[in-house]
């Protein structure tokens, strides 16, 4: 009995080594296998840096580039552009975690050129160009298209010449786009209309011809539309009226025809409504008198006719009132000594009649 007994010990001695050694069997290929996973997910991480790594390289080489081809003078106000970290370089933002570029700020930097020996492909993380108050030149190459994370594109101030491209209407990050004072000609993109984003659009002091599209009515985040100071003409869309979001609305210094849209009175938060210096005709729309919040109103230098709305005596923010030099007749309304904030009035060079009201 005790042999058979110390039988069963031995086996059952054997059995628990057997199994002992099978666990440790089993733990060394779970650790062999994870540390396999670790091995093939490795190169993954090395190729991503790799490629990180490269678009850095390209971005560095197209900022050199460019700065190589502007004038000699330009090019030593960026003396700051040399090495391979252009996150230290004046102007330029970069990404903490990424390390990309995100922003190129040269407002005020004195510089001349072109922008053809930028290559915009190289930035795909690019999120605000502001090339203003300079004296760059020449046109806006339409490779400008490859920046689709752009949110601002200022270029205001500078000496641009020929087309806007219509590439820009698929910039639809775009939310501020301006190109304000510069010797741009032709006509403007129907393309900007699909900039649904927009909330800022100056297009001012150019040599802008042919009409307002119609498009820009799609612009339903608009708050500013400048397009004063050039040489449009045709009529003022209606479709003008769909932009609710608009607080400042400039179209004066052009060759506008035709009568004041209505549907300008659906602007609800227009603050800012300049019209003077264009050719425009018919009569004031009494449709204006519901724009409550307006500030200033501006529909001088024109070839108005009829009589001065009762209704503009609603408009109890109004600070100045300009209707001079048209052809407005009839009598002054004697509402209009209901605007309490009024400091400006200027009702000369009309046919207007009767008693000025008390």
């Amino acid at each position: 009995m005790t042999s058979l007994s110390n039988k069963l010990h031995f086996n059952q001695f054997i059995s628990s080594l057997v199994f002992f050694l099978l666990v440790v069997i089993i733990l060394d290929l779970v650790c062999s296998s994870t540390a396999s996973v670790s091995s093939v997910t490795s190169p993954f991480v090395h190729t991503n840096n790799k490629v990180k790594a490269a678009e850095e390289r390209k971005e560095v080489k197209a900022l050199l580039k460019w700065k190589t081809n502007l004038h000699s003078k330009s090019q030593s106000l960026l003396s700051s552009w040399v090495g391979s970290n252009p996150c230290n370089w004046v102007g330029i933002n970069c990404d903490n975690k990424s390390g990309s570029i995100t922003h190129l700020n040269l407002s005020s930097h004195s510089l001349k050129g072109t922008l053809h020996n930028l290559s915009f492909q190289s930035f795909p993380n690019l999120l605000s160009v502001d090339l203003s108050h300079n004296s760059l030149f020449g046109t806006i190459p339409s490779n400008i298209v490859h920046l689709s994370k752009l949110s601002i594109l200022n270029l205001s101030y500078n000496q641009f010449t020929g087309r806007i491209p219509s590439e820009i209407g698929q910039l639809t990050s775009l939310h501020v786009f301006y190109l304000a004072a510069n010797r741009m000609s032709g006509l403007i993109p129907q393309e900007l209309g699909g900039l649904t984003s927009l909330s800022e659009l100056d297009l001012s002091s150019n040599n802008l011809t042919g009409t307002i599209p119609a498009s820009l009515g799609n612009l339903s985040n608009l708050t500013t539309l400048y397009i004063y100071m050039n040489q449009l003409s045709g009529s003022i869309p209606q479709e003008l009226g769909m932009l609710s979001s608009l607080t400042d609305l400039e179209l004066s210094i052009n060759s506008l025809t035709g009568t004041i849209p209505a549907s300008l009175g659906n602007l609800s938060n227009l603050t800012t409504l300049y019209l003077h210096t264009n050719q425009l005709s018919g009569s004031i729309p009494q449709e204006l008198g519901i724009l409550s919040s307006l500030t200033d109103l501006d529909l001088s230098i024109n070839c108005l006719t009829g009589t001065i709305p009762a209704s503009l005596g609603n408009l109890s923010n109004l600070t100045s009132l300009y209707l001079h030099t048209n052809q407005l007749s009839g009598s002054i309304p004697q509402e209009l000594g209901m605007l309490s904030f009024l400091t400006d009035l200027k009702l000369s060079i009309n046919s207007l009649t009767g008693t000025i009201p008390n």
